[in-house]
């Protein structure tokens, strides 16, 4: 039989070192730029659904948001430049996307010493720059969905000659 410890079904949450903390963290701010590619790629996928739509027969149209299934954020930020007229939020995008590549690529190896130990110092350092990410990240999302309630009417309502 499984045993739960006490501390875990009396809701406290078990001890963790600063270590922990900072990995959890890293791992949070990151899961929120991920969440920013994912309603990219709903924004494309729905637009690109739009297109066929109105195009009806009249052109053939294979395009789809699964050709951007595993593209990367600069190519996501590329196509949605091609599909939205938002310049501040391209701009926003442009930028997030520059401190996301510096956390997801750099972040965790700029934080350790020589022996692979956390500097404090870099952890102290980089913790702003990751609750910035988080709290930037939640407000593209929700920009990208808001962009996206232009067009969606359109493509769930509008009657389209076929």
């Amino acid at each position: 039989m499984l045993r739960i410890p006490a501390q875990l079904t009396a809701g406290v949450r078990p001890k963790m070192n600063d270590g922990d903390d900072f990995y959890l963290q890293v791992a949070f701010a990151l899961s929120g730029c991920q969440l920013v590619e994912q309603e990219l790629k709903l924004y494309i996928a729905h637009a690109l659904e739009l297109v066929k739509k109105c195009l009806g027969s009249r052109m053939v149209f294979r395009m789809s948001g699964d050709d951007y299934e595993d593209a990367s954020l600069e190519k996501l930020i590329g196509v949605f430049r091609k599909l939205s007229d938002n310049t501040a939020l391209i701009a926003d995008l442009e930028k997030f996307k520059k401190e996301r590549n510096f956390l997801s690529h750099k972040g965790i190896a700029y934080c350790l010493d020589p022996m692979g130990e956390l500097g404090e110092m870099s952890v102290q350092e980089i913790m702003p720059r990751l609750t910035g990410v988080q709290s930037e990240a939640e407000r593209l999302r929700l920009a990208i969905h808001e962009e996206a309630f232009k067009f969606l009417a359109h493509l769930y309502f509008e009657e389209f000659p076929k």
